[in-house]
Protein backbone atom coordinates (compact mmCIF):
# COMPACT_ATOMS: atom_id res chain seq x y z
CA UNK A 1 0.00 0.00 0.00
CA UNK A 2 1.51 3.48 -0.91
CA UNK A 3 1.63 6.18 1.34
CA UNK A 4 -1.19 7.97 0.05
CA UNK A 5 -2.98 5.11 0.67
CA UNK A 6 -2.47 5.14 4.29
CA UNK A 7 -3.33 8.84 5.11
CA UNK A 8 -6.36 8.64 3.43
CA UNK A 9 -7.76 5.18 5.36
CA UNK A 10 -6.22 6.19 8.82
CA UNK A 11 -8.79 7.66 10.66
CA UNK A 12 -8.57 9.72 13.49
CA UNK A 13 -10.43 10.11 16.94
CA UNK A 14 -12.73 12.74 17.40
CA UNK A 15 -10.35 14.14 20.01
CA UNK A 16 -7.71 14.49 17.51
CA UNK A 17 -5.33 11.48 18.78
CA UNK A 18 -4.68 8.67 16.62
CA UNK A 19 -6.08 5.74 17.60
CA UNK A 20 -3.92 3.07 18.88
CA UNK A 21 -1.64 5.46 20.56
CA UNK A 22 -2.89 5.90 24.35
CA UNK A 23 -0.28 5.17 26.86
CA UNK A 24 2.10 7.01 24.68
CA UNK A 25 3.40 8.55 28.11
CA UNK A 26 3.69 4.68 29.72
CA UNK A 27 6.89 2.97 30.86
CA UNK A 28 5.91 0.14 29.10
CA UNK A 29 6.14 -1.00 25.51
CA UNK A 30 9.55 -2.10 23.63
CA UNK A 31 12.24 0.30 21.23
CA UNK A 32 10.50 -1.09 18.26
CA UNK A 33 6.64 -0.08 19.60
CA UNK A 34 7.73 3.37 19.62
CA UNK A 35 9.77 3.40 16.47
CA UNK A 36 6.28 1.73 14.84
CA UNK A 37 4.47 4.71 16.45
CA UNK A 38 6.67 7.19 15.35
CA UNK A 39 6.07 5.32 11.30
CA UNK A 40 2.83 5.73 11.79
CA UNK A 41 2.73 9.22 12.91
CA UNK A 42 4.72 10.43 10.15
CA UNK A 43 2.87 8.96 7.67
CA UNK A 44 -0.18 10.27 8.82
CA UNK A 45 0.95 14.05 8.29
CA UNK A 46 2.13 13.21 4.60
CA UNK A 47 -0.06 15.24 2.50
CA UNK A 48 -1.78 14.54 -0.74
CA UNK A 49 -1.83 17.24 -3.28
CA UNK A 50 -4.93 19.24 -3.86
CA UNK A 51 -5.05 18.82 -7.57
CA UNK A 52 -2.61 15.55 -8.43
CA UNK A 53 -1.74 12.18 -6.72
CA UNK A 54 1.53 13.63 -5.49
CA UNK A 55 2.32 13.43 -2.10
CA UNK A 56 4.62 15.51 0.74
CA UNK A 57 5.93 15.43 3.99
CA UNK A 58 4.51 18.96 5.03
CA UNK A 59 1.96 21.28 3.95
CA UNK A 60 4.12 23.85 3.27
CA UNK A 61 5.62 21.51 0.27
CA UNK A 62 2.31 20.93 -1.34
CA UNK A 63 1.53 24.53 -1.39
CA UNK A 64 5.26 24.86 -3.15
CA UNK A 65 4.65 22.34 -5.49
CA UNK A 66 1.03 23.72 -6.60
CA UNK A 67 2.39 27.05 -7.64
CA UNK A 68 5.36 25.81 -9.58
CA UNK A 69 3.45 22.53 -11.24
CA UNK A 70 -0.42 23.68 -11.29
CA UNK A 71 0.51 27.18 -11.52
CA UNK A 72 -1.82 27.87 -8.69
CA UNK A 73 -0.47 30.58 -6.07
CA UNK A 74 -2.57 29.37 -2.59
CA UNK A 75 -1.02 32.78 -1.41
CA UNK A 76 -1.98 35.01 -3.38
CA UNK A 77 -5.68 33.23 -4.22
CA UNK A 78 -6.43 33.35 -0.12
CA UNK A 79 -5.81 36.95 -0.08
CA UNK A 80 -7.61 37.49 -3.44
CA UNK A 81 -10.69 35.99 -2.18
CA UNK A 82 -10.23 36.79 1.64
CA UNK A 83 -10.05 33.62 3.05
CA UNK A 84 -9.72 33.28 6.91
CA UNK A 85 -9.09 30.28 8.76
CA UNK A 86 -13.01 29.56 9.09
CA UNK A 87 -13.36 29.59 5.09
CA UNK A 88 -10.12 28.10 4.61
CA UNK A 89 -11.54 24.65 5.93
CA UNK A 90 -14.66 25.20 3.82
CA UNK A 91 -12.22 25.76 1.16
CA UNK A 92 -9.68 22.61 1.31
CA UNK A 93 -13.21 20.55 2.15
CA UNK A 94 -14.70 22.00 -1.52
CA UNK A 95 -11.59 21.49 -3.59
CA UNK A 96 -11.26 17.56 -2.28
CA UNK A 97 -14.76 16.17 -2.53
CA UNK A 98 -15.56 18.30 -6.15
CA UNK A 99 -11.91 17.27 -7.44
CA UNK A 100 -11.49 20.67 -8.79
CA UNK A 101 -8.43 21.26 -11.42
CA UNK A 102 -6.84 24.50 -10.61
CA UNK A 103 -8.34 26.22 -13.71
CA UNK A 104 -11.79 25.42 -12.24
CA UNK A 105 -10.93 27.09 -8.77
CA UNK A 106 -9.23 30.08 -9.96
CA UNK A 107 -12.71 30.95 -12.43
CA UNK A 108 -14.70 30.87 -8.94
CA UNK A 109 -16.33 34.54 -8.73
CA UNK A 110 -15.56 36.37 -5.04
CA UNK A 111 -18.75 37.37 -5.01
CA UNK A 112 -20.32 33.55 -5.41
CA UNK A 113 -17.91 31.49 -3.62
CA UNK A 114 -19.37 28.02 -3.32
CA UNK A 115 -17.68 26.97 -0.65
CA UNK A 116 -19.84 28.99 1.50
CA UNK A 117 -22.28 26.63 2.84
CA UNK A 118 -21.67 25.06 5.98
CA UNK A 119 -21.94 21.86 4.72
CA UNK A 120 -18.75 21.80 3.83
CA UNK A 121 -17.48 22.03 7.42
CA UNK A 122 -17.97 18.79 7.51
CA UNK A 123 -14.43 16.93 7.06
CA UNK A 124 -14.65 15.42 3.52
CA UNK A 125 -10.96 13.01 5.25
CA UNK A 126 -11.04 13.32 8.84
CA UNK A 127 -7.19 12.17 8.28
CA UNK A 128 -6.30 15.21 5.72
CA UNK A 129 -3.64 17.17 7.49
CA UNK A 130 -4.94 20.44 5.60
CA UNK A 131 -7.77 20.47 7.89
CA UNK A 132 -5.17 20.99 11.13
CA UNK A 133 -2.76 22.94 9.25
CA UNK A 134 -2.01 26.56 10.64
CA UNK A 135 -2.94 28.19 8.31
CA UNK A 136 -2.93 31.94 9.19
CA UNK A 137 0.55 31.78 10.53
CA UNK A 138 1.69 29.58 7.10
CA UNK A 139 0.08 33.01 5.33
CA UNK A 140 1.16 35.61 7.56
CA UNK A 141 5.14 33.88 7.11
CA UNK A 142 4.91 33.93 3.13
CA UNK A 143 3.45 37.71 3.35
CA UNK A 144 6.69 38.88 4.95
CA UNK A 145 8.94 37.07 2.88
CA UNK A 146 7.11 38.31 -0.48
CA UNK A 147 6.96 41.96 -1.37
CA UNK A 148 4.38 41.69 -4.01
CA UNK A 149 1.47 39.77 -3.81
CA UNK A 150 -0.04 40.05 -7.27
CA UNK A 151 -0.28 36.41 -8.48
CA UNK A 152 3.58 36.05 -9.31
CA UNK A 153 4.87 32.90 -10.08
CA UNK A 154 8.32 31.71 -10.75
CA UNK A 155 8.31 28.77 -12.61
CA UNK A 156 10.96 26.83 -14.91
CA UNK A 157 12.25 27.92 -18.19
CA UNK A 158 11.43 24.65 -19.41
CA UNK A 159 7.81 25.31 -18.44
CA UNK A 160 7.24 28.88 -19.53
CA UNK A 161 8.67 27.42 -22.82
CA UNK A 162 6.39 24.77 -23.04
CA UNK A 163 3.54 27.82 -22.04
CA UNK A 164 4.22 29.81 -24.56
CA UNK A 165 4.37 27.17 -27.24
CA UNK A 166 0.72 26.44 -26.86
CA UNK A 167 -0.26 30.12 -26.58
CA UNK A 168 1.14 30.82 -29.81
CA UNK A 169 -0.54 27.21 -31.27
CA UNK A 170 -4.20 29.13 -29.66
CA UNK A 171 -3.29 32.16 -31.21
CA UNK A 172 -3.02 30.83 -34.22
CA UNK A 173 -6.38 28.78 -34.24
CA UNK A 174 -8.04 31.88 -33.17
CA UNK A 175 -6.53 34.03 -35.91
CA UNK A 176 -7.52 31.10 -38.10
CA UNK A 177 -11.02 31.28 -37.18
CA UNK A 178 -11.62 34.68 -37.83
CA UNK A 179 -10.24 34.22 -40.98
CA UNK A 180 -13.27 31.44 -41.11
CA UNK A 181 -15.76 34.14 -39.43
CA UNK A 182 -14.84 36.72 -42.06
CA UNK A 183 -15.56 34.33 -44.70
CA UNK A 184 -18.18 32.60 -43.66
CA UNK A 185 -20.10 36.56 -43.15
CA UNK A 186 -18.88 37.22 -47.31
CA UNK A 187 -20.90 33.91 -48.16
CA UNK A 188 -23.73 35.06 -46.08
CA UNK A 189 -23.85 38.82 -47.62
CA UNK A 190 -23.44 37.22 -50.96
CA UNK A 191 -26.37 34.15 -50.25
CA UNK A 192 -28.96 37.12 -48.61
CA UNK A 193 -27.79 39.86 -51.67
CA UNK A 194 -29.00 36.98 -54.25
CA UNK A 195 -32.31 36.08 -52.19
CA UNK A 196 -33.31 39.94 -51.63
CA UNK A 197 -32.66 39.93 -55.60
CA UNK A 198 -35.11 37.05 -56.39
CA UNK A 199 -37.41 38.26 -54.08
CA UNK A 200 -37.22 41.36 -55.73
CA UNK A 201 -37.39 39.98 -59.18
CA UNK A 202 -34.09 42.14 -59.91
CA UNK A 203 -31.28 40.03 -61.91
CA UNK A 204 -27.80 42.51 -61.37
CA UNK A 205 -26.00 39.85 -63.34
CA UNK A 206 -25.07 40.79 -67.13
CA UNK A 207 -26.67 38.74 -70.31
CA UNK A 208 -24.15 36.87 -70.69
CA UNK A 209 -21.55 34.58 -68.45
CA UNK A 210 -18.12 34.51 -68.77
CA UNK A 211 -16.16 31.02 -68.15
CA UNK A 212 -14.92 32.51 -64.50
CA UNK A 213 -18.33 32.73 -63.60
CA UNK A 214 -19.48 29.94 -64.72
CA UNK A 215 -16.56 27.65 -63.31
CA UNK A 216 -17.36 29.25 -59.93
CA UNK A 217 -20.74 28.27 -59.98
CA UNK A 218 -19.81 24.55 -61.11
CA UNK A 219 -17.28 24.99 -58.52
CA UNK A 220 -20.09 25.92 -55.78
CA UNK A 221 -21.63 23.17 -57.12
CA UNK A 222 -19.33 20.38 -56.63
CA UNK A 223 -18.87 21.34 -53.09
CA UNK A 224 -22.20 21.42 -52.36
CA UNK A 225 -22.34 17.56 -53.57
CA UNK A 226 -20.10 16.62 -50.51
CA UNK A 227 -22.57 18.43 -47.99
CA UNK A 228 -24.79 15.39 -47.62
CA UNK A 229 -23.86 12.32 -45.38
CA UNK A 230 -25.23 9.71 -48.19
CA UNK A 231 -22.07 10.83 -50.13
CA UNK A 232 -19.50 10.52 -47.77
CA UNK A 233 -21.62 7.28 -45.88
CA UNK A 234 -21.17 5.58 -49.29
CA UNK A 235 -16.98 6.44 -49.05
CA UNK A 236 -16.77 5.05 -45.44
CA UNK A 237 -18.87 1.75 -46.21
CA UNK A 238 -15.84 1.40 -49.55
CA UNK A 239 -13.93 -0.74 -46.91
CA UNK A 240 -11.26 -1.51 -49.89
CA UNK A 241 -10.65 2.24 -49.74
CA UNK A 242 -10.68 2.93 -45.92
CA UNK A 243 -8.30 0.25 -45.21
CA UNK A 244 -6.35 0.79 -47.93
CA UNK A 245 -5.28 4.35 -46.35
CA UNK A 246 -6.28 3.38 -42.62
CA UNK A 247 -3.15 0.37 -43.33
CA UNK A 248 -0.91 2.45 -45.18
CA UNK A 249 -0.67 5.22 -42.33
CA UNK A 250 -1.30 3.27 -39.05
CA UNK A 251 1.23 0.84 -40.38
CA UNK A 252 4.12 3.50 -40.71
CA UNK A 253 3.87 5.41 -37.73
CA UNK A 254 7.56 6.04 -37.94
CA UNK A 255 6.63 8.17 -40.99
CA UNK A 256 3.71 9.72 -38.74
CA UNK A 257 5.20 10.07 -35.56
CA UNK A 258 5.90 14.14 -34.18
CA UNK A 259 4.87 15.29 -37.62
CA UNK A 260 2.60 17.82 -39.14
CA UNK A 261 0.33 16.57 -42.16
CA UNK A 262 -2.52 18.34 -44.04
CA UNK A 263 -5.33 16.57 -44.94
CA UNK A 264 -6.83 17.75 -48.48
CA UNK A 265 -10.89 17.50 -49.09
CA UNK A 266 -10.49 15.65 -45.72
CA UNK A 267 -14.66 15.22 -45.79
CA UNK A 268 -15.61 13.42 -42.35
CA UNK A 269 -11.74 13.64 -40.79
CA UNK A 270 -11.35 10.10 -41.31
CA UNK A 271 -7.43 10.57 -42.70
CA UNK A 272 -7.07 13.02 -40.65
CA UNK A 273 -7.44 10.91 -37.19
CA UNK A 274 -5.75 7.99 -38.88
CA UNK A 275 -2.82 9.96 -38.71
CA UNK A 276 -3.61 11.95 -35.04
CA UNK A 277 -3.38 7.83 -34.28
CA UNK A 278 -0.65 7.37 -35.86
CA UNK A 279 0.99 9.96 -33.57
CA UNK A 280 1.06 12.98 -35.74
CA UNK A 281 1.80 16.42 -33.76
CA UNK A 282 -0.65 18.80 -35.52
CA UNK A 283 -2.97 17.93 -38.11
CA UNK A 284 -5.01 20.64 -40.44
CA UNK A 285 -7.48 19.08 -42.55
CA UNK A 286 -9.09 20.88 -45.01
CA UNK A 287 -12.59 21.03 -46.87
CA UNK A 288 -14.75 23.69 -48.66
CA UNK A 289 -18.46 21.53 -48.57
CA UNK A 290 -20.63 21.80 -45.29
CA UNK A 291 -19.90 18.16 -43.86
CA UNK A 292 -16.53 20.09 -42.46
CA UNK A 293 -18.70 21.78 -39.66
CA UNK A 294 -19.86 17.66 -38.48
CA UNK A 295 -16.15 16.94 -39.02
CA UNK A 296 -15.42 19.48 -36.10
CA UNK A 297 -17.83 17.38 -33.94
CA UNK A 298 -16.41 14.10 -34.47
CA UNK A 299 -13.09 15.11 -34.16
CA UNK A 300 -13.99 16.55 -30.72
CA UNK A 301 -16.00 13.45 -29.98
CA UNK A 302 -12.89 11.27 -30.30
CA UNK A 303 -10.60 13.85 -28.71
CA UNK A 304 -8.54 15.05 -31.29
CA UNK A 305 -9.53 18.34 -30.82
CA UNK A 306 -5.43 19.34 -29.73
CA UNK A 307 -4.25 17.70 -32.27
CA UNK A 308 -6.62 18.15 -35.19
CA UNK A 309 -7.55 21.78 -36.74
CA UNK A 310 -10.24 21.67 -39.47
CA UNK A 311 -10.25 24.82 -41.94
CA UNK A 312 -13.22 25.25 -44.08
CA UNK A 313 -12.99 26.44 -47.44
CA UNK A 314 -10.30 25.64 -50.45
CA UNK A 315 -6.71 24.58 -49.77
CA UNK A 316 -6.09 27.56 -52.39
CA UNK A 317 -8.02 29.81 -50.29
CA UNK A 318 -5.99 28.50 -47.09
CA UNK A 319 -4.12 30.99 -45.13
CA UNK A 320 -0.35 29.71 -45.11
CA UNK A 321 0.76 27.99 -41.48
CA UNK A 322 4.14 29.05 -39.95
CA UNK A 323 5.84 25.82 -40.69
CA UNK A 324 4.80 24.17 -43.96
CA UNK A 325 4.05 20.26 -43.59
CA UNK A 326 5.91 16.91 -43.25
CA UNK A 327 2.91 15.00 -45.05
CA UNK A 328 0.15 15.42 -47.49
CA UNK A 329 -2.57 12.83 -47.26
CA UNK A 330 -5.78 12.78 -49.79
CA UNK A 331 -7.80 10.82 -51.46
CA UNK A 332 -8.77 13.15 -54.29
CA UNK A 333 -9.19 10.32 -56.86
CA UNK A 334 -12.33 10.46 -59.01
CA UNK A 335 -14.09 8.07 -61.76
CA UNK A 336 -11.33 7.23 -64.22
CA UNK A 337 -9.17 8.67 -61.54
CA UNK A 338 -8.92 12.40 -62.85
CA UNK A 339 -12.93 13.34 -62.96
CA UNK A 340 -13.36 15.83 -60.53
CA UNK A 341 -10.54 17.76 -60.73
CA UNK A 342 -9.05 17.92 -56.90
CA UNK A 343 -5.71 16.72 -58.75
CA UNK A 344 -5.37 20.05 -59.30
CA UNK A 345 -5.58 21.06 -55.24
CA UNK A 346 -3.10 18.78 -54.08
CA UNK A 347 -0.73 19.84 -56.62
CA UNK A 348 -1.21 23.11 -55.09
CA UNK A 349 -0.70 22.19 -51.79
CA UNK A 350 2.54 19.89 -52.46
CA UNK A 351 3.93 23.17 -54.01
CA UNK A 352 2.69 25.85 -51.03
CA UNK A 353 2.69 23.20 -47.97
CA UNK A 354 4.92 20.58 -48.04
CA UNK A 355 8.68 20.74 -47.08
CA UNK A 356 11.25 19.17 -49.67
CA UNK A 357 11.69 15.52 -49.48
CA UNK A 358 7.71 15.23 -47.51
CA UNK A 359 5.85 12.70 -48.14
CA UNK A 360 2.45 12.15 -50.24
CA UNK A 361 -0.15 9.52 -49.32
CA UNK A 362 -0.47 7.96 -52.19
CA UNK A 363 2.62 9.01 -53.47
CA UNK A 364 1.65 7.18 -57.37
CA UNK A 365 -1.16 6.64 -59.74
CA UNK A 366 -1.56 4.63 -62.64
CA UNK A 367 -4.25 4.95 -65.33
CA UNK A 368 -5.44 1.76 -67.36
CA UNK A 369 -7.76 0.80 -70.30
CA UNK A 370 -8.31 -2.61 -71.68
CA UNK A 371 -11.05 -4.24 -73.87
CA UNK A 372 -14.13 -6.44 -72.87
CA UNK A 373 -16.57 -8.27 -74.34
CA UNK A 374 -19.90 -7.84 -72.22
CA UNK A 375 -22.92 -8.01 -74.63
CA UNK A 376 -25.53 -8.64 -71.78
CA UNK A 377 -24.62 -4.58 -70.38
CA UNK A 378 -24.46 -3.74 -74.50
CA UNK A 379 -27.75 -5.02 -74.66
CA UNK A 380 -28.92 -2.85 -71.63
CA UNK A 381 -27.46 0.25 -72.49
CA UNK A 382 -28.08 0.57 -76.48
CA UNK A 383 -29.81 -2.37 -78.04
CA UNK A 384 -32.65 -1.62 -75.33
CA UNK A 385 -33.63 1.31 -77.72
CA UNK A 386 -34.26 -0.69 -80.99
CA UNK A 387 -37.64 -1.69 -79.23
CA UNK A 388 -39.45 0.55 -75.86
CA UNK A 389 -42.77 -1.04 -75.41
CA UNK A 390 -43.21 -1.52 -79.18
CA UNK A 391 -41.93 1.20 -80.69
CA UNK A 392 -38.19 2.04 -81.73
CA UNK A 393 -36.17 4.85 -79.87
CA UNK A 394 -32.92 4.48 -81.78
CA UNK A 395 -31.97 8.30 -82.22
CA UNK A 396 -31.53 7.92 -78.25
CA UNK A 397 -28.38 5.58 -78.86
CA UNK A 398 -26.22 8.25 -80.50
CA UNK A 399 -26.11 9.87 -76.88
CA UNK A 400 -26.05 6.82 -75.00
CA UNK A 401 -22.60 5.89 -76.49
CA UNK A 402 -21.28 9.37 -75.37
CA UNK A 403 -21.58 8.96 -72.28
CA UNK A 404 -19.09 7.17 -70.19
CA UNK A 405 -20.40 4.82 -67.74
CA UNK A 406 -19.29 4.00 -64.08
CA UNK A 407 -19.88 -0.29 -64.18
CA UNK A 408 -18.52 -2.46 -61.99
CA UNK A 409 -16.89 -4.81 -64.66
CA UNK A 410 -16.86 -8.36 -64.38
CA UNK A 411 -13.38 -9.84 -65.00
CA UNK A 412 -14.43 -12.98 -66.77
CA UNK A 413 -15.21 -10.52 -69.42
CA UNK A 414 -11.63 -9.18 -69.98
CA UNK A 415 -10.67 -9.76 -73.78
CA UNK A 416 -7.05 -8.65 -73.35
CA UNK A 417 -4.23 -7.60 -70.81
CA UNK A 418 -4.64 -4.37 -69.28
CA UNK A 419 -2.26 -1.71 -70.82
CA UNK A 420 -1.16 1.40 -68.74
CA UNK A 421 -1.88 4.52 -70.42
CA UNK A 422 -0.58 7.06 -67.80
CA UNK A 423 1.54 7.34 -64.99
CA UNK A 424 0.96 10.12 -62.06
CA UNK A 425 4.13 10.00 -59.93
CA UNK A 426 2.18 12.91 -56.88
CA UNK A 427 5.81 14.48 -55.54
CA UNK A 428 6.40 15.95 -59.70
CA UNK A 429 3.25 15.77 -61.53
CA UNK A 430 1.83 19.27 -62.66
CA UNK A 431 -1.73 20.32 -63.62
CA UNK A 432 -0.84 20.05 -67.16
CA UNK A 433 -0.31 16.30 -66.87
CA UNK A 434 -4.85 16.07 -66.04
CA UNK A 435 -4.74 16.85 -70.17
CA UNK A 436 -2.64 13.58 -72.21
CA UNK A 437 -2.94 11.35 -75.02
CA UNK A 438 -1.30 8.13 -75.86
CA UNK A 439 -0.92 5.51 -78.53
CA UNK A 440 -0.87 1.76 -77.28
CA UNK A 441 -1.54 -1.58 -78.59
CA UNK A 442 -4.04 -4.21 -77.08
CA UNK A 443 -2.99 -7.96 -77.79
CA UNK A 444 -7.08 -9.84 -77.71
CA UNK A 445 -6.25 -12.94 -75.58
CA UNK A 446 -9.62 -14.39 -77.44
CA UNK A 447 -11.86 -14.39 -80.23
CA UNK A 448 -14.83 -12.18 -79.53
CA UNK A 449 -17.03 -9.19 -79.93
CA UNK A 450 -15.47 -6.54 -78.34
CA UNK A 451 -18.12 -4.01 -76.97
CA UNK A 452 -16.55 -1.87 -74.55
CA UNK A 453 -13.05 -0.42 -73.70
CA UNK A 454 -13.04 -0.20 -69.84
CA UNK A 455 -10.84 2.30 -67.66
CA UNK A 456 -9.57 1.93 -63.85
CA UNK A 457 -6.64 3.38 -61.76
CA UNK A 458 -4.26 1.90 -59.24
CA UNK A 459 -3.27 3.87 -56.45
CA UNK A 460 0.62 3.03 -54.76
CA UNK A 461 1.63 3.96 -50.78
CA UNK A 462 5.74 3.03 -51.56
CA UNK A 463 7.95 5.83 -51.72
CA UNK A 464 10.17 5.52 -48.60
CA UNK A 465 7.77 3.40 -46.76
CA UNK A 466 8.54 0.60 -44.99
CA UNK A 467 4.53 -0.68 -45.08
CA UNK A 468 3.96 -0.52 -48.76
CA UNK A 469 0.05 -0.80 -49.49
CA UNK A 470 -1.55 -0.87 -52.90
CA UNK A 471 -5.27 0.35 -53.84
CA UNK A 472 -6.50 -1.24 -56.66
CA UNK A 473 -9.77 -0.55 -58.94
CA UNK A 474 -8.80 -3.00 -61.40
CA UNK A 475 -11.98 -5.37 -62.39
CA UNK A 476 -9.63 -8.55 -61.36
CA UNK A 477 -10.16 -6.66 -57.56
CA UNK A 478 -12.21 -6.31 -55.06
CA UNK A 479 -15.02 -3.80 -56.04
CA UNK A 480 -14.52 0.06 -54.54
CA UNK A 481 -17.22 2.79 -54.96
CA UNK A 482 -15.14 3.69 -58.11
CA UNK A 483 -16.58 0.29 -59.76
CA UNK A 484 -14.89 1.03 -63.19
CA UNK A 485 -15.43 3.10 -66.43
CA UNK A 486 -17.04 1.51 -69.26
CA UNK A 487 -16.29 3.17 -72.85
CA UNK A 488 -19.06 1.52 -75.03
CA UNK A 489 -18.56 1.41 -78.47
CA UNK A 490 -21.14 2.57 -81.39
CA UNK A 491 -20.95 -1.19 -82.39
CA UNK A 492 -19.31 -4.64 -81.08
CA UNK A 493 -16.46 -5.03 -83.02
CA UNK A 494 -15.09 -8.74 -83.80
CA UNK A 495 -11.44 -9.94 -83.27
CA UNK A 496 -9.39 -13.15 -83.03
CA UNK A 497 -7.51 -14.31 -80.65
CA UNK A 498 -3.98 -12.93 -81.04
CA UNK A 499 -5.19 -9.98 -82.73
CA UNK A 500 -3.01 -6.56 -82.14
CA UNK A 501 -5.05 -3.77 -82.25
CA UNK A 502 -3.78 -0.20 -82.47
CA UNK A 503 -5.63 2.32 -80.40
CA UNK A 504 -5.35 5.60 -78.95
CA UNK A 505 -6.87 7.70 -76.43
CA UNK A 506 -6.62 11.62 -75.13
CA UNK A 507 -8.03 12.79 -72.21
CA UNK A 508 -8.92 16.63 -71.34
CA UNK A 509 -10.75 18.59 -69.06
CA UNK A 510 -14.46 20.30 -70.43
CA UNK A 511 -13.68 23.38 -70.64
CA UNK A 512 -17.19 24.32 -69.45
CA UNK A 513 -17.18 22.48 -66.35
CA UNK A 514 -13.23 21.49 -65.91
CA UNK A 515 -14.19 19.24 -63.37
CA UNK A 516 -15.91 16.86 -65.74
CA UNK A 517 -13.80 15.08 -68.65
CA UNK A 518 -13.88 14.77 -72.40
CA UNK A 519 -12.32 11.34 -73.73
CA UNK A 520 -11.05 10.87 -77.11
CA UNK A 521 -10.66 6.90 -77.80
CA UNK A 522 -9.90 5.01 -81.00
CA UNK A 523 -10.08 1.18 -81.25
CA UNK A 524 -8.39 0.11 -84.53
CA UNK A 525 -10.11 2.21 -87.12
CA UNK A 526 -13.12 2.99 -84.49
CA UNK A 527 -13.22 6.50 -82.82
CA UNK A 528 -15.44 8.00 -80.57
CA UNK A 529 -15.91 10.79 -78.34
CA UNK A 530 -17.39 10.21 -74.78
CA UNK A 531 -18.19 12.65 -71.56
CA UNK A 532 -17.38 11.94 -67.94
CA UNK A 533 -19.50 14.34 -65.88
Amino acid sequence: MNSSALVNNYELSESGAMEGVEDIDSDSGSENDWEGIEEEVSLSFQTLCLFCPEVFNSAELMFDHCQTQHMFDFVSYCKKMDINSYTYIKFINYIRSHKLSPSEVNEVSKTSCPWISDDYMKPYNASDPLLTFDFESFIEEKMKERTDIDGTITIPQARLDAILGKLHDKTMKLKNAYDRIDKMKEAAKTVLLCNNQQCSGVNNRPAYQDDKSSNYDEDNYYFSTYDHFAIHHEMLQDKIRTLAYQDAILNNPEVFHNKRVLDVGCGTSILSMFAAKAGASFVMGVDKSDVIFQAMDIVRENNYDQVIDLYKGRVEDMPHPDHKMDIIVSEWMGYFLLFEGMLDSVIYAREKFLVPGGHIFPDRCTLSLLAVCDIEKYKEYVDFWDNVYGFKMTAMKKDVIKEANVETVKPETACCAPVIVKELDLMTCQTSDAEFASTFDLVMSRSCAVTALVGYFDCYFDKGLTHKVVLSTSPQSPSTHWKQTMFLLENPVQVIEGEIVSCKISCRKNRRDPRSLIVKLNFGKYHNQYYLS
